[in-house]
């Protein structure tokens, strides 16, 4: 989710790639897998971003936007939350076995 909200903005802002990396002063296929979530984007990564994006991190990472306060969820809604939840899991997977094969396991 976070990683479609960052390949969103960065489109919004009418950005390439090549563009957001020369910005980042890092290779386009550095900042390519960063963006596709093959490479984890740290902390200070995230802020550069943002204030490149004109965003907020919250905005980038989607944080507090599955639930708002005084809203009432029907069940479509904890659908969804479950099917993000399915899709972090999977990614968290994949990372898992990415970094199993990078040691040798």
């Amino acid at each position: 989710m976070e990683h479609e909200n960052l390949i969103k903005a960065r489109k919004e802002k009418g950005l390439t790639q090549k563009e957001m990396a020369e910005m980042l002063a890092m290779e386009q296929t550095t900042y390519s897998k960063k963006e596709r979530g093959i490479t984890k984007i740290r902390e200070n990564e995230w802020e550069r971003f943002a204030r490149i994006l004109d965003k907020s991190i919250d905005d980038l990472k989607n944080r507090n936007k599955i639930i708002q306060k005084n809203e009432q969820l029907d069940h479509s809604s904890y659908l969804n939350i479950i099917e993000i939840i399915i899709k972090y899991n999977q990614k968290l997977e994949e990372e898992n076995s990415f970094l199993r094969r990078q040691l040798g396991r």
